[in-house]
This record gives structure tokens, sequence and C-alpha cells, in this order.
């Protein structure tokens, strides 16, 4: 019978992780988010927003937003019924931004770089935090798995040590019924378990973007103590300096604000300068040339009323952004020292005062001590205090990798 607590000490208590019988690939927790955030598909979307991002700012760069425009014009003169030579004209011209559009144009898109990138880190932080959860899942159905194969083990020895004593007469046939049925409950937990540690490595590797069919062993244990978490107005403060979501909120802003003062100038002329040669009767003609735009009609009224709008969006953004981290920080934070607490319920003399229980109860049970009844009440309690220990230290590790997640931490 395998022993889910190899070894009992006060004050901590090791988990350790079963080698699975086939050749897989061992990770830890921190290699596990590294490979996550190299492979992952989930952050391709954002990839691909980053780089059009920075192409968009590579045009918004450009000392000129248009071409050269080239201008030609050929055609004879005539004087009443003849004609006279062909008369040639042909100009260049360059329509220029005197008003500050160009700078105006790339300050909104350094900041909308800023954003996306912001984005990108912010998808990291919760791709961490997620691998981080879903690892330690795959730790503690580990740990389950171990727990359904010890129930078994008990389940068995007792429908053999009922068989004994009605054998002996000591024990009745209802007694054995009960031992057998104990132990189809036991194989059923067992299958249960090994179906779930299937289906917490399958989302693993989803999360890995690791091949479907490639085995994984997940390497550590599950933390069974853990420093208590800076006070409330630290984290706070952390996250405010840290957030991605709240940088990337407020390079939106800046963004915003930037495509307003453009929209202003987009509604300023554009001159073109330029310049002509012609050939006119045989002479030769350079002329300096000058273009203007009149904003009569369309003062770019649609590009103000949409960047204004979105200038307005982006603020109510950044206000709601801001007032969500503090809620997120402060519900993480009693989550964590909540998980604490309930982690420290199970102590190293709890534990092994029921380890002993398990193994004094069937030799009791043996002698004719106790009840077929006593027997299952003592090994279910002891059972379920472990299981409930696993779960307390998974709600702990979740609720760390949470914490680190509010502030904005990636390692």
């Amino acid at each position: 019978m395998s022993v889910l607590f190899p070894s009992l000490r006060l004050g901590s208590l090791l988990l350790l992780v079963a080698t699975p019988a086939l050749a897989a690939r061992p990770l830890t927790m921190e290699q596990s988010v590294a490979l996550a955030l190299e492979r992952s598909p989930r952050l391709i979307a954002q990839k691909a927003e980053v780089a059009s991002a920075q192409a968009l700012l590579s045009g918004a760069s450009l000392l000129a937003q248009t071409n050269p425009e080239l201008q030609a014009a050929v055609g004879p003169r005539f004087r009443g019924a003849e004609s006279t030579l062909i008369d040639v004209n042909v100009g260049i011209s360059q329509q220029l931004e005197l008003f500050g559009q160009r700078g105006a144009r790339k300050d909104a898109a350094t900041a909308s770089v800023a954003a996306s990138r912001a984005r990108m880190a912010a998808l990291q932080v919760d791709l961490a935090a997620e691998v981080r959860e879903a690892f330690g899942k795959a730790l503690a159905v580990e740990q389950e798995l171990l727990l359904a194969q010890d129930a078994l083990a008990l389940a068995e020895e007792g429908r053999q040590a009922a068989e004994e004593r009605l054998k002996a007469g000591a024990a009745s046939r209802i007694e054995v019924n009960t031992a057998r049925v104990e132990l189809g409950r036991a194989q059923k937990e067992r299958a249960r378990a090994e179906q779930q540690r299937t289906q917490t490595l399958a989302e693993l590797r989803l999360l890995l973007g690791v091949e479907a069919d490639e085995e994984l062993s997940p390497q550590g244990a599950l933390p069974t103590e853990a420093a208590a978490p800076p006070a409330l107005a630290e984290l706070l403060r952390q996250a405010t300096a840290q957030r991605a979501d709240l940088k990337a909120a407020t390079a939106e802003v800046e963004a915003a604000e930037a495509e307003v003062r453009l929209a202003r100038k987009e509604a300023l002329p554009r001159p073109s300068l330029g310049i002509s040669y012609g050939r006119e009767e045989g002479n030769d003609i350079i002329q300096g040339t000058l273009g203007i735009d009149l904003p009569l009609f369309n003062r770019n009224q649609a590009g103000k009323g949409l960047s204004s709008a979105r200038e307005r969006a982006a603020r109510e953004t950044l206000a709601a952004t801001q007032r969500f981290v503090r809620s997120e920080v402060e519900l993480a934070f009693h989550r964590y020292r909540t998980a604490q607490a309930g982690a420290a319920v199970f102590g190293g003399d709890v534990l092994a005062a029921l380890q002993e229980n398990l193994k004094l109860v069937t030799e009791a049970y043996r002698a004719g001590k106790v009840d077929f009844l006593q027997l299952l009440i003592i090994r279910r309690e002891a059972l379920t205090a472990r299981l409930g220990y696993i779960e307390a230290l998974e709600e702990l590790n979740t609720a760390e990798a949470q914490l680190k997640k509010v502030v904005g931490a990636i390692q």
C-alpha cells in the first residue's frame, strides 16, 4: 500500500508526486510558465496586434504622408487653321503638413504601440497565473490518485478481514457484503481519480501549447507553508505601479488625446509646393507653384467627433480599470489569507493521529474490539481529512497564483 504521508513533521508536510510509468517530460512549475509564454497559442493574436501597431508607427513617422504628384500636359497651339509648335508643360508638387499633423499622428501611433505591448504583458501575466493554477491542480490530482489507491488498498484489506472473521464465526454475512460494496466504491473512486488526472494533464498541455500526445510529468510539491503577504496598502501600490492593464488603459488615453489633436489639425489647410517646366512657342518657362486646399465644407467634423468620443471612452475605461484593480487586489489578499488559515488547520499532529488510527482500527477489527461500522467511520474520516488537506494545499497554490496576478507579477 502506497503512503500519502511518508514523513510526518510538525509544521511541515511534504507531498511527493508519483512518477508515471511511461517516459514523460519532467516539468517544474516555473518551467511550465516559461514554456507557455513561449509557445501558447493564446498569445498569437496579441503578437500580431503588436506587430500591426509597430507598422502603423512606421507609417506615421514618414516625413510626408502623400507622394509627390507629377503633372504633364502636351499639345499643339492653333492659330486659325494652322498649327504651330507643340507646347509642353511638366510639373511636380508635394503636399506638406505644416501645422503639427505629423507630430500628433506619431504621438497617437506611439501610444498605440505602448498600449498593445501592455496588453501583451497583461495577457502574459494572466497566462502565467493560469499555468500555475493548472500545474497545482495537476500536482493535487496526482495526490488524489495516490489517496484513491490507498483507499482501495484499505478497502481490500477490510474485505479480507471481514471474510476471515466470517470464517471464524465472528462476523455476519452483512459485514462481508458491506465490505465488498466498500471495495466497489473504492474502485470507482480510483477510476474517477485516474480520469481526472488525464483531463487535468490535457488542460495543462493546451495552456503550454505542446502536442496532445506528449506525456507530462509535473515535478515538485504543493506549498505547505506560505509567507504572510505584504500589507494591503503595499499590494495596492505594487498593482498601481506594475499592472499591465493599467498601463494599457493609460496608453489608450494618451493615444486618444493625440488623435483629438490630429483631428483638429487635419482640418487645417495643407499647402502643396512644386515646380513646373513649360515650353511655349519655342520658349522655356520655369515656374514655382503653390497650391492650398480651402476647408470650406469638410472641416473633418467626423474625425473630430470620433476622436472626442474615443477620448471620453478611454478615460472612463481607465477609471473603471483603476476601480477593478483595487477590488481584485482586495479579494486576492483576503483569499490568500483564508487559504493560509485553511491549510494551517491540518497540522502535522492531526494528520499523524489520523494515520495512526488507520493502522490501529484494522487490527482492532480483526481482534473483534470494534465492529465494521466503526471501522468504516474511522477510515472514511481519515481519508476525508487527507483529501481535505490536498484540497487546502491546492487552494493555497491557487490563491498565491492569483495574488501574483493581481499585482502584475509574472515571476
